[in-house]
């Protein structure tokens, strides 16, 4: 199996579907509002932000501290379109090996359970390590192009990074690569059937959305906390939040709703694949 993985590993990590991932991913990341003008509450993204402040009036606002920029990511536009992103990967990767027709001699020489096994790990860890990637080299750009820490009062700094600046910037990549993680499962599954790739890409996508406006909806009608805590876990950011939760209830809750969509996504794609006379050729 760890042959299999580091094979499939080396041929998704150098693919167009990787690299298109990671950029895209960075690119998405100036989309994120920075700043709000409290006198018309029109939001600035970070890419508006470089082209209507001058370094002055960024220094006087600790919204655009480079750090405060870094953390803004993945919390607007990103996140809707991370279950495309994160699947390019698996997704470029599967459909050369269909189209090699190797598949069947795969499965043959490396057993039927390490395959998809390996299949699973690689899928989502590339997924995960791509949005990592995309975030960690806007966090890089923040950081020359915003204002930087030392411009800001301790007070301030303090605001924006309670547990130490390395703290916050390891819970950020963090919550980035689970995200990505999570966003590739979906994709992963519909792959063991379907051979359409831009079927595979969408479909998370338009499931994530209707998901998360129903969600909403809840949240919004009830305005009860115990209706909130309840349906967390299943909101499409909720993995994404997990470093940031404190120990209790809503973090075991919200791990075990993603270890459980995970593995039902493993079992259904094993199923499917095993009751395959093609075995996806």
């Amino acid at each position: 199996m760890i042959k299999s993985l580091k094979c499939d590993f080396h041929k998704t990590l150098i693919s167009a579907g990787f690299l298109a991932a990671i950029l895209v991913t960075f690119l998405l990341c100036f989309t994120e509002d920075v700043y709000v003008d409290t006198s018309d509450m029109r939001k600035f993204s970070a890419l508006e932000a470089l082209f209507k402040f001058d370094r002055s009036f960024m220094e006087s606002k600790s919204s655009f501290c480079s750090l405060s920029v870094f953390k803004s990511s993945l919390s607007g536009y990103s996140t809707m379109f991370l279950p495309i992103l994160a699947s390019f990967p698996f997704v470029f990767s599967q459909s050369a090996e269909r189209n090699s027709g190797n598949i069947r001699f795969s499965i043959f020489r490396a057993k039927r359970l390490k395959y998809y096994f390996s299949k699973f790990l690689c899928g989502v860890t590339s997924g995960g390590i791509c949005v990592l990637l995309g975030v960690a080299l806007f966090g890089i750009f923040s950081f020359f192009a915003f204002p930087r820490l030392e411009c800001y009062s301790p007070y301030e700094l303090e605001f924006l990074a309670p547990d130490g600046i390395f703290a916050e910037i390891a819970k950020k990549l963090l919550s980035a690569f689970i995200y990505g993680c999570v966003s590739t499962v979906p994709a992963f599954f519909l792959g063991s059937f379907c051979r359409n790739r831009y079927i595979i890409l969408c479909v998370p996508f338009l499931s994530r959305f209707m998901q998360d406006t129903a969600i909403k909806k809840i949240i919004v009608n009830t305005h009860d906390e115990n209706i909130y805590q309840t349906v967390f876990p299943f909101q499409c950011y909720a993995p994404s939040q997990i470093p940031y939760l404190e120990v209790g209830s809503m973090l075991y809750s919200t791990i075990a709703v993603t270890a459980i969509f995970a593995a039902l996504m493993l079992c259904g794609y094993i199923i499917i694949m095993e009751r395959r006379t093609d075995k996806g050729d």
